[in-house]
């Protein structure tokens, strides 16, 4: 029941965060998203040309107005200026230590004029990764093994581990200097961070 809830919770924030992109980036028509999934484009039903770059080797490299590339987003070897719009959600945190957050987030800011990262808040209670309470603020040798997989609800059930590097919100911003950084929040608590300019 309580992964239902957050699926359902994870698809309002999306199809939230979508709507806001489309209109706040109406003039743009080339998006790079670096980090995210065939899957979430194909449930946007997004009205531009999407250039998708995932370290995942793709099923198929096209499907409609969607182009999938293989590749690192820290080092992507794509043109400066390249595209409208440079896209990320909720990937930042997967691709390692703070350098190669810096090089992702350098990436965003080269490849397009305009930019949307979003991140989850190593401060909010519920880790969207592994879903569970207050894990993700205890030592990274602690989280692995029997607590993720007796403590949180992908760990009951049987899914692997997944070390991510979560960013409060000052870090963050240190990585976009000249970007705007709004809050999502839930119940009030500040659950997740955008980047955008």
């Amino acid at each position: 029941m309580a992964f239902w809830m957050y699926r359902i919770i994870g698809r309002w924030f999306r199809e939230r965060r979508l709507a806001w992109v489309q209109e706040r980036f109406s003039s743009c028509r080339t998006v790079i998203d670096l980090g995210g999934t065939r899957e979430f484009w194909e449930d946007a039903h997004f009205d531009k040309t999407i250039t998708l770059l995932n370290v995942a080797e793709p099923k198929a490299p096209v499907c409609g107005n969607l182009q999938i590339l293989q590749g690192d987003g820290c080092h992507t070897n794509l043109p400066d200026q390249a595209f409208d719009l440079a896209f990320s959600n909720s990937a930042i945190e997967h691709v390692g230590a703070p350098e190669r957050q810096r090089q992702f987030a350098g990436e965003l800011l080269r490849l397009a004029p305009h930019l949307y990262c979003q991140t989850p808040n190593r401060w909010f209670p519920v880790e969207p990764h592994y879903l569970g309470l207050f894990l993700h603020w205890l030592p990274e040798r602690w989280r692995g093994g029997v607590l993720h997989r007796w403590t949180t609800l992908n760990g009951l059930r049987r899914r692997p581990y997944e070390p991510v590097r979560l960013l409060n919100r000052n870090e963050f911003a240190a990585l976009f200097p000249g970007c705007t950084i709004e809050t999502e929040r839930f119940l009030g608590l500040a659950k997740s961070f955008i980047a955008w300019k």
